[in-house]
């Protein structure tokens, strides 16, 4: 696979934060997110009632957002939310992001983020002490990647999930 045509993209360029916040309602149910460690998945963490949600607000996510865990990305905790979470709940630390399918396909984000050049991104990004790293949304977002255009990127896909 040639990467000559290829370029280089700031993942700010593709990548723009949810800011879908809702105020939680005490006797409403609500599903919740989670993330796998080491490109396992977004997952469903269960049901909980906004009474047993600590604090008043939490993000709403959306089918084909990328999703990533604040505290461990630097372990591979990242995706793409699936059809099943649509609408799901996630914390602040799992912060997540529109993706411009036009330039990144989200299913091809999907399998990049799985990388461990990806993960080292994101390690890169994160600060704190050793045991405290947290990923920094500013400093993710100024990331450079490699991304080939998109008719490249569908041809990848059929190949990767053949």
């Amino acid at each position: 696979m040639s990467t000559t045509h290829w370029s280089t993209c700031v993942l700010g360029d593709v990548l723009s934060p949810n800011t879908d916040a809702i105020d939680v309602d005490p006797i409403s149910r609500y599903q919740q997110v989670t993330i796998k460690l080491w490109g396992r998945g977004v997952v469903p963490r269960g049901e909980i009632t906004g009474a047993d949600i600590k604090g008043t607000a939490r993000t709403r996510v959306r089918t084909g957002q990328f999703i990533v865990s604040k505290i461990d990305a630097r372990n591979g905790a990242m995706g793409i939310v699936p059809p099943e979470l649509d609408g799901a709940l996630a914390s602040n630390d799992f912060p997540a992001f529109d993706v411009d399918a036009q330039r990144l396909r989200p299913a091809f984000l999907s399998w990049l983020c799985r990388t461990s050049s990806f993960v080292d991104l994101c390690k890169r990004a994160s600060e704190g002490t050793t045991n405290r790293k947290r990923l920094s949304n500013v400093r993710m977002l100024k990331l450079t990647i490699s991304l080939p255009p998109p008719e490249e990127q569908d041809r990848i896909l059929r190949t990767l999930e053949a």
